[in-house]
Parts: C-alpha cells; structure tokens; sequence
C-alpha cells in the first residue's frame, strides 16, 4: 500500500493506483473528461491536471493515469494547478462553445467565456477525447473508428468517412461519448440502426414471436464469437427479444418440472 496526500488529506492505496484513484477515495473531485474506469486512460483531455510535489521541484502531471509507485503529496487546489485547468477548459470552450456539457463543467469550475476565437470544427461538439476509439478497440475488439486529420481539422471517422463494414452497430461508441456527439439512430422504415455521425448503418432483428425489434445481426455474431455457444443455441437465441426468451424458457422448465 501506498500513502497519497492531495490537498492534506491522506489515503492508502493498492500499487497499480492512480492519483485519480486515491482523489476519489478521499472525496476530492477532480475534472475528467476522457478517463472511463472500463478503458486504458489516455490522458487526451488534460482537464485532470493537478502539481505533484517532489520536495526540491513541482510537477504538473495528469491525475488519471499517472500511477503511484510510493507516497506522494498532490496538490489539487494549487493556484499552477487550477490554472492548468482552467486553460483547458478556455480551450474547449473555443472548440465546442454550443456544448451543454461543456459549458456546465466550465461553469463548475467558475469559467463563463473562453478568450479565444471559436474554432471551426466538421463534428459537432467533438472534443477528441479518444473515449470511442478506445471502447470500439479495447471492449468490441473492431477498430472501426478512429482519429483522422490534423490541427482544428482533426476528426473521429470511419476510413475515408465512408459507412465501415467493420461497425457491428453495437452503439458503445454513443454510451462512453461525454459530450453526446455520437448517437443511435432507428430506422423503422428500413428497419436497420444508424451509428451518427459515422454513418454506419446496420440490419435490425425482429423477434418471431412477438415481432419486438432488437439489436443488429453483426451485435449478435459478436455474442456468438465471444461466448462460444453452439450454432443452435445462437440460432435460438438470434430469433427471440430478451423477453420472449426468458418466457419460453420459464414454459419449458415449467413443462419439464411435470412429473
């Protein structure tokens, strides 16, 4: 176990920690905005930056993957600290100024307006956290999106911003997004799910008995590969919503159970 000290307050810590680990068993808040405690922390933000004490210097690092390897004294509330902070923040604004997320945050931290120009961005409210990146590769295992462009054109696209064979349209993008940039999207019409703004689209299933729509072909080919059950348990499973499943199954064991 490791002792870490932020803003006098000491905690122990399990090897492995990170400051943002020990930050949040001590109940300090600290701002994130691309760290996800189900992915690797990539430190892309920056907005968790806080000043590491080493005795003879100081040094600003980032809170949510710097680990820690023996006691330290962290300061959250410095005044280098707060300002680190808020220049990001000033960033963002410049970036996504239309964000709500964005502007809440800023408005936590005591921040209304940015003195920087807006900058032109081709994503709506994308701040280029990575977190979608990292969950498509890391949790689903596909790598269908990723970073492309440089400067104020950076972007979170598809290869060549085309609609990816490679999307399952399993939508996890969407659920990690800090700022609701990606959404689902359904079209009954076409009966298929739409991944936005990548503009993936992909098959619905509907379920035989009660005709419910469910998730697309490729989200249940992954279960398939992932869990390793026969392919008739997959066909099964494939043809009936979670709801039909479990009732079907209660009436074969309640059918079984007769003597």
């Amino acid at each position: 176990m490791f002792t870490v000290t932020i803003d006098d307050i000491s905690v122990d810590v399990p090897q492995g920690s990170t400051i943002l680990d020990a930050a949040r068993k001590a109940g300090i808040n600290i701002p994130t905005l691309c760290y996800h405690p189900a992915l690797s922390s990539n430190s892309t933000c920056r907005l968790c930056m806080v000043e590491l004490d080493r005795g003879d210097w100081k040094q600003l690092v980032t809170a949510c993957n710097y680990p820690v390897r023996k006691d330290l004294t962290v300061s959250v509330n410095s005044e280098r600290a707060i300002n680190a902070r808020r220049g990001v923040m000033e960033l963002l604004l410049a970036r996504v100024p239309d964000s709500k997320e964005i502007k809440d945050l800023a408005a936590e931290m005591g921040i209304t307006e940015t003195p920087y120009p807006n900058v032109t961005e081709s994503q709506r409210n994308c701040i280029l956290c990575g977190l979608c990146n990292l969950v498509c590769e890391e949790i689903i295992g596909v790598s269908a999106i990723s970073f492309a462009g440089r400067g104020v054109e950076r972007v979170v696209s598809t290869p060549f911003q085309l609609s990816s064979e490679d999307c399952i349209g399993c939508g996890a993008c969407a659920a990690v997004c800090p700022v609701g940039t990606i959404s689902v999207r359904f079209h009954m019409d076409t009966n298929e799910i739409e991944i936005s703004p990548f503009k993936s689209r992909k098959p619905l299933l509907t379920c035989k008995e009660c005709g419910k729509t469910m998730v697309s072909t490729e989200v249940n080919l992954k279960l398939f590969r992932n869990l390793k059950i026969t392919v008739d348990e997959f066909k099964e499973r494939l043809s009936y919503c979670p709801e039909c499943k479990r009732k079907i199954t209660a009436q074969n064991l309640s059918i079984r159970a007769k003597p």
